[in-house]
């Protein structure tokens, strides 16, 4: 499919939607033959016909996201309101979604209406779901289908935790496939190789960029995976996949993700002309070494030079990876008279690098911030530091709360996050409880959902009271989050 067609989709699928949820708010504040519910009807019946290619058309919620006819739609700054909205809507009925059979193109205008009045009537029953079916059925609707919690589970939950592993274990093996290929290229550079190859690298990245088009959200969590004594390839692996999420969230091409998934793997290739004694040095830097340490960007885009690959695929990320460290407003560095704004590239790797270098633990930094409190800093920063829609993008990649973020909860409880909601409404995240062990260490206890509240007073069960970096604890994320189903 090509961009183009991927475009048109889209905008039809969200005009679809956009009617969908237009007419429901309507037909709630007005009556029956006034002029905006017909005129909403007609648009809604108009995008139904537009969208419908086979003898249905779906629309369904599954992890915070919004498919339609098993097409995920691009979640940003501007369809936001409009998705948080429908999936909101949706949640108050106990609806997973909607589907509408080919007979919808004949239905009457009085039938839709109908159906829509059904819909906003049903969340005022206790059980909504049973009183909505019997109700189409009364009114002899037959061309539509709603989908249950119970279909959904029957039809993906026997194979969701298994494809949820499936998926965190691909993307476990495309890490540890993209952190040695860059020990590889840096080895045969410090060796003096001469023009080093590149070609297993830029397969390892399509191969990134093909899963994680597939579900993205693992692998803006990959970052988890690192450890904590092992800085300088991680890091340029996290900044790559955290990269390459926000790209695929505003939607690049595939080619331009390969290419923006390259240049972040290779940002940081000039440090390898740092001495180690400069670059793990717990104490402040003089002058001399804050020097070398402020051209590494430069020197980042000189290694390029030397790599062999073509000199379209060298000139399409040379600039980023020199611009890495200037900021939005470029008072950063290298110090230079440099006037142009930044590339998107280097706007996209700013923010990656930032945020890993914010929460990664490092020889010279007593203490870390928790990734929540690292996104809070960087949001402060928006607009002089980093681009604000694309930092903006970044912290709804993440959540409120970033899976690995150490919780403490009200009940005396530590938990680590798991799986943190895409939508602003539910800022509650999924979290592993965690058990201290005699010898200090900290086993998994439990699952459990932060949104969860209680049935006589409706109040949360758990509050969230604190936040912390999970090195304060000794916690390594990754044996917690990419063990659990």
């Amino acid at each position: 499919m090509t961009d183009a067609f991927k475009y048109r989709s889209y905008s039809q699928f969200e005009e679809f939607l956009h009617n969908f949820y237009s007419l429901s708010q309507t037909v709630r504040i007005h009556s029956d033959n006034h002029t905006l519910v017909i005129e909403g009807i007609e648009k809604f019946s108009e995008s139904v016909n537009s969208c419908m290619e086979n003898e249905s058309l779906t629309f369904k919620i599954s992890n915070d996201q919004l498919y339609v006819d098993d097409e995920k739609l691009p979640y940003n700054r501007t369809t936001k309101n409009l998705f948080d909205n429908i999936i909101h809507y949706c949640d108050t009925r106990g609806l997973e979604g909607v589907r509408l059979l080919e007979a919808v193109k004949q239905a009457s205008r009085m039938e839709i209406l109908t159906f829509m009045r059904l819909l906003e009537s049903s969340k005022q029953n206790p059980e909504p779901l049973t009183w909505l079916t019997e109700g189409l059925a009364a009114e002899n609707i037959h061309w539509v289908e709603l989908i249950k919690k119970s279909e959904r589970l029957q039809n993906d939950q026997g194979s969701s935790f298994k494809d949820k592993a499936e998926r965190r274990e691909r993307a476990r093996k495309d890490y540890t496939c993209a952190k040695a290929s860059i020990e590889e290229v840096v080895q045969k550079i410090k060796e003096g190789k001469g023009e080093v190859g590149i070609g297993k690298t830029v397969r390892v990245v399509q191969n990134i960029v093909t899963n994680l088009i597939e579900d993205d959200e693992v692998y803006s969590a990959i970052s988890t995976l690192r450890v904590f004594d092992d800085y300088i390839y991680t890091h340029s692996v996290n900044v790559a996949m955290l990269s390459m999420c926000i790209g695929r969230r505003i939607n690049l091409s595939r080619r331009t993700l390969v290419s923006l998934g390259m240049c972040a793997l290779f940002h940081d290739l000039g440090k390898i002309e740092i001495p180690n004694e400069v670059l793990h040095k717990k104490e402040e830097l003089d002058d001399s070494e804050l020097l070398l340490i402020e051209e590494h960007s430069l020197n980042s885009s000189r290694l390029l030079l030397k790599l062999k690959a073509s000199p379209d695929s060298k000139a399409r990320i040379l600039v980023p990876m020199f611009e890495h460290h200037l900021k939005y407003d470029l008072s950063g560095y290298p110090h230079a008279d440099w006037k142009k704004p930044l590339t998107l590239f280097g706007k996209i790797i700013s923010i990656a690098d930032k945020y890993d270098t914010l929460t990664s633990s490092r020889a010279y930094r007593k203490s870390l911030l928790s990734p929540d409190r690292a996104l809070g800093y960087m949001f402060d920063r928006a607009g002089k530091d980093y681009d604000p829609t694309l930092i903006k993008v970044f912290i709804n990649i993440l959540g409120v709360y970033p899976v690995g973020t150490l919780l403490k909860l009200d009940t005396d409880e530590l938990a680590l996050v798991v799986s943190s909601p895409s939508r602003d409404f539910s800022k509650r995240p999924l979290v592993c409880v965690l058990e201290k062990e005699d010898e200090g260490s900290y086993k998994k206890k439990e699952i459990i959902n932060l949104d969860e509240r209680d049935n006589k007073s409706g109040n949360y069960v758990r509050e969230i009271i604190a936040t912390y970096h999970p090195s304060a604890f000794g916690i390594q994320p990754v044996q917690h989050i990419f063990s659990s189903n």
